[in-house]
């Protein structure tokens, strides 16, 4: 399970990878480098890597607790992956949405409405 919910994290970054790149030429280029912080992958630096998280872009923030539920939807999350979707959700409620849990969960209600089904 762990390897999976990796691949599509890194697949999530590979995106916002493109994105950096198509955009590039028009001043909106993003960076969505994984953060770097203290601690193992299983346990790291809970305010730290949230801290970094918010340093990412809104959009690359999105596509991370997007593939997270996507992924928790279909099986269950290994601790250390469940740890950081868990960061990626608290990043992206402080830096997007002001910690107003609504205001997420009515995006996330949206995304998953207009989600292709599986």
């Amino acid at each position: 399970m762990r390897g999976s919910m990796w691949r599509q994290m890194l697949m999530a970054a590979a995106l916002c990878g493109w994105l950096a790149a198509a955009h590039a030429g028009d001043g909106r280029a993003m960076q969505c480098d994984a953060p770097q912080t203290q601690g193992s992958m299983l346990f790291p630096d809970r305010l730290e890597t949230i801290s970094a998280l918010q340093q990412m872009p809104e959009s690359c923030l999105k596509i991370l607790v997007t593939a997270c539920s996507n992924t928790a939807h279909q099986q269950m999350l290994d601790p250390g992956s469940a740890a950081m979707c868990s960061m990626g959700y608290e990043a992206l409620l402080r830096k997007t949405f002001n910690g107003s849990f609504h205001a997420m969960l009515a995006w996330w209600q949206s995304e998953r409405a207009t989600a292709p089904g599986p």
